[in-house]
């Protein structure tokens, strides 16, 4: 399908909102693979060939990555400056254009922001840190000890992720995803016709 020069725009943000739907998707798909062998009570043998937890946080990693992009695309969150209005034009020409509108778990950036503010976090954390323990990575369903800070977890039984006390569902998060991604090939359609300004109320 040919796409005229005039949404060449809105064309480039829909290549990379599909590019980062597929790099969530396969992060959650290893994730999904991998997790039951973390369940509590498995079998050594099938414990050593579990994913290693480095690995799995990696997915995790990647997984949130693309979905705040995602999320930034879409959504103007608590941006400020002097491309806000802009920028949230953008946005809501976009959410038009795909159709698309209730996206609450995407919308969750709370442990996004751990992820990428981990620096500030453990300068909260580790200011006054005087007794309990600290654990930087865990791969287990068993919830942490009350004295016991968490600093990244994945519960392989519930697909979440935790960061410094935040929480997401993978499961639910993924879903948003998806739901954005089975509204491009739509929205490709709609840019073979008249022109689609981005930055247009």
């Amino acid at each position: 399908m040919a796409i005229e020069s005039y949404n060449a725009a809105p064309v480039i943000f829909l290549v990379e909102l599909e590019t980062q739907c597929c790099f969530a998707e396969f992060s959650y798909e290893r994730l999904q693979e991998a997790a039951p062998r973390w369940y509590e009570g498995v079998r050594g043998d099938e414990l050593d060939n579990a994913m290693p937890p480095r690995d799995i946080m990696i997915y995790c990693t990647s997984f949130l990555s693309s979905t705040a992009v995602i999320a930034k695309f879409l959504f103007i969150g608590n941006r400020k400056g002097e491309q806000y209005e802009k920028t949230a034009r953008r946005c809501a020409r976009l959410r038009e254009l795909l159709e698309v509108n209730d996206l609450a778990t995407l919308l969750n950036l709370s442990v996004h922001n751990s992820f990428e503010h981990i620096d500030e976090r453990l300068d909260n954390i580790l200011h006054d840190f005087t007794s309990g323990t600290i654990d930087p990575l865990s791969v287990t369903e068993k919830p942490p000890s009350q004295d016991t800070i968490v600093l990244k977890r994945f519960d392989p039984r519930r697909l979440t992720i935790s960061c410094v006390g935040g929480e997401i569902s993978l499961g639910d998060c993924v879903s948003d995803v998806r739901k954005v991604h089975s509204r491009i090939s739509l929205a490709y359609k709609k840019l073979d016709g008249p022109r689609f300004d981005l930055w247009s109320v």
